[in-house]
């Protein structure tokens, strides 16, 4: 485990225009390694923009984000790819499991399918599953949505990644469910000491934020 998350510095972002005013403009964020940030606000707030924004997966109109010092915004595409793969693992509403795999064989995706064979990356992936108590052997097809939501996150963590992104990762899951994808992500902070950022409106999610950031019209409000 890195037990280390990024810090992250955020300055005079905008990104897009519609009618001659940015879709999310944000004067100023600062993040230290632990927290549990969560993104609020109704649909087409701009919370999953600023969520890709912050991960580098779209690159702001002008503004800074920097996380340790690399500014995402201004490096090229490969760039941003790597630091990705090295610092940032990923969570999303919709699974984006191949079924008729594994649930370890999901896991080991990312790390290409040469990683199959792989010891270390095998037992990783492993322990993650164990950790989030699903079976390793069954389909995929065959999980329940709260389980293969569990799958997605061990995915997620299999790099050891010091930023987790999640987008609505409770949506579509009962409440019960919801409540343990929830609590794994506060751990991910509070015991790993990793930077965890969230876009959701479940206030269960809500309730574990050390900081909570509401958005309208892709522009902070207060209170969050």
């Amino acid at each position: 485990m890195s037990g280390q998350g990024a810090r992250l510095e955020l300055r005079d972002l905008y990104y897009g225009f519609a009618q001659d005013e940015p879709l999310v403009t944000l004067d100023s964020l600062d993040l230290t390694p632990g927290q549990v940030v969560v993104l609020t606000g109704p649909s087409g707030s701009g919370k999953t923009t600023l969520l890709y924004l912050l991960s580098g997966l779209l690159v702001p109109v002008g503004g800074r984000v920097s996380w340790d010092g690399t500014d995402l915004a201004i490096l090229r595409e490969g760039a941003r790819d790597q630091w990705r793969r090295q610092n940032a693992g990923f969570v999303f509403q919709d699974f984006h499991l191949i079924p008729q795999l594994s649930p370890l064989e999901n896991v080991l995706i990312p790390a290409g399918f040469s990683a199959f064979s792989t010891r270390a990356l095998r037992t990783r992936a492993q322990m993650l599953l164990t950790r989030f108590g699903v079976p390793a052997r069954r389909r995929a097809a065959l999980l329940s949505r709260g389980e293969q939501q569990r799958v997605a996150l061990a995915r997620a963590l299999l790099g050891d990644p010091r930023v987790i992104f999640a987008d609505e990762p409770t949506a579509s899951l009962d409440a019960a469910s919801g409540q343990v994808v929830a609590q794994a992500l506060r751990d991910l902070a509070h015991r790993e000491g990793r930077t965890v950022i969230i876009a959701s409106h479940d206030p269960t999610v809500i309730e574990i934020a050390d900081l909570g950031l509401r958005l309208s019209r892709g522009r902070r409000v207060e209170p969050a």
